[in-house]
C-alpha cells in the first residue's frame, strides 16, 4: 500500500494522484485532513527533541535551527524558529511536528504541500531540518512543495474587486455561470431552461477551473471571464463541446454498437486520432510523477483538435464504417470524460 499524504491540495492534485494510481491497479490511502490544531499537543515534545539532538541554538532569547544554505538578503543566516522567546510556538514548530507525525504515525511515504510560491524557502527548511533531526529519509520518504503563482487581474495584477479588496471565490463562481448561462442562450436557444440551467453550472465553473489548471503552476496568468468562457482555444468549453459531438452523434444513430466491432483506421484523421487516445495513460504518469495538471490540459486540448478534425473529415452515420468510428468516437468520449474527471471538471450531453 502507498501511503500518499496530501497537504492543502486541490481538487485536481488530489484527482489526478488517486485517479492515476487507481489506472495503474495500485492500492493508495490518503490520510484525513487535520487542522493545525491537532499538532499542538506534540510541539513541547519535539522542542525538547530537537534540543537533545543538539539542532537547537538561542538567537535573541528564540529557541531557532539554522539550517545551512539558508541565508537573507544580507547573506546572514536564515533561522527556524521553533519557539519565540516568550515560550510561545509559530508555524515552524507545528511544521516540524506535522512532518514527525506524518512519517511516524501514519507511515506516509510521498507528502506533498500545495501552497503559494512565496512559502517555498520555508518549506524547504523545513524538510532538510526534519531530515537534520532523523524524522525525515529522503530515501524512503518523498517529500515535495508543489508551489503556485498567483491569480491576476487584466491589469496585470493581483485580481481584486473594483473596490480594491479581495474577490471571494463565490462571486467569481456566480458570475461565471451567470455569463455561460447569457452565452448558452444565445449558442443554443433550443435548451430547456433545465438544460441550460445544468449545463451553465458546470459550464462556469470548468472555465475557471481548466483556466487556472491549463498555465503551468508556478507561473502568474491573468483572470479574463471573455478569455475561459470561449469556445475555441484551449478552454474548457472547447474541450466539453467536443464530448458533447459524440453525444449528439449516438442520439441521431440511436442504435447499440454491433457485437465484435472492431476499429478499423484508415482516414489520416482517425490514425492520428486513435495515436493520440494510446498517449493518455503516459500522460497520466507525468502529471502524477511532476504534478502539473497544465500537461493533462494540453494533451485534452490536443485529443479536441484531433476529434474535431475527424469529425470534419470522417462522417460516421450511415457509411460503412459507421460501427468502427462510432466506437472510436465513444472510446474519445471515454478518454475525455476521465480527462476532465481527473482535472475535477464535470461533463454535459449538450451545449
Amino acid at each position: 500500500m502507498l501511503k500518499v499524504i496530501l497537504i492543502n491540495p486541490g481538487p485536481a492534485i488530489s484527482s489526478l494522484l488517486i485517479g492515476k494510481l487507481v489506472l495503474s491497479c495500485s492500492v493508495i490511502s490518503v490520510a484525513m485532513t487535520r487542522g493545525e490544531s491537532f499538532y499542538n499537543p506534540y510541539l513541547a515534545e519535539v522542542v525538547a527533541d530537537l534540543e537533545k539532538k543538539g539542532l537547537v541554538e538561542i538567537s535573541e532569547g528564540a529557541k531557532c535551527i539554522f539550517v545551512e544554505g539558508f541565508v537573507n538578503r544580507e547573506g546572514s543566516s536564515l533561522p527556524l524558529m521553533i519557539q519565540k522567546s516568550d515560550g510561545g510556538y509559530n508555524y515552524d514548530t507545528t511544521d516540524m511536528a506535522a512532518v514527525r507525525h506524518r512519517v511516524q504515525e501514519e507511515k506516509g511515504e510521498r507528502l506533498i504541500y500545495v501552497t503559494d510560491a512565496g512559502q517555498s524557502t520555508h518549506f524547504h527548511m523545513i524538510f532538510k531540518a526534519s531530515e537534520m533531526a532523523g524524522y525525515l529519509d529522503p530515501k524512503k520518504v518523498r517529500i515535495e512543495h508543489v508551489p503556485f503563482g498567483l491569480v491576476l487581474g487584466e491589469d496585470g495584477k493581483k485580481f481584486r474587486t473594483r473596490a480594491g479588496t479581495t474577490e471571494k471565490l463565490i462571486d467569481l463562481i456566480n458570475s461565471a455561470i451567470t455569463q455561460a448561462d447569457e452565452i448558452l442562450s444565445q449558442k443554443n436557444p433550443n435548451l430547456t431552461p433545465e438544460e441550460r440551467h445544468t449545463t451553465a453550472h458546470a459550464l462556469g465553473i470548468n472555465a475557471i477551473k481548466y483556466a487556472d489548471l491549463s498555465c503551468h503552476r508556478t507561473g502568474n496568468y491573468l483572470f479574463s471571464y471573455e478569455k475561459m468562457l470561449r469556445f475555441d482555444g484551449n478552454t474548457a468549453a472547447f474541450l466539453m463541446y467536443s464530448y458533447v459531438r459524440v453525444a449528439g452523434i449516438k442520439r441521431r444513430i440511436n442504435a447499440p454498437f454491433e457485437q465484435n466491432t472492431q476499429i478499423l483506421l484508415q482516414h489520416p484523421s482517425e490514425i492520428e486520432l486513435a495515436l493520440h487516445i494510446l498517449q493518455f495513460e503516459e500522460v497520466i504518469d507525468s502529471v502524477a510523477e511532476d504534478l502539473l495538471p497544465n500537461r493533462l490540459c494540453d494533451y485534452l486540448y490536443v485529443l479536441a483538435e484531433n476529434f474535431n478534425a475527424f469529425f470534419r473529415d470522417c462522417r460516421v452515420e450511415g457509411t460503412l464504417e459507421q460501427s468502427s468510428r462510432l466506437l472510436l468516437c465513444e472510446t474519445f468520449a471515454h478518454t475525455m470524460k476521465l480527462g476532465l474527471q481527473l482535472l475535477g471538471l464535470n461533463t454535459v450531453d449538450k451545449m
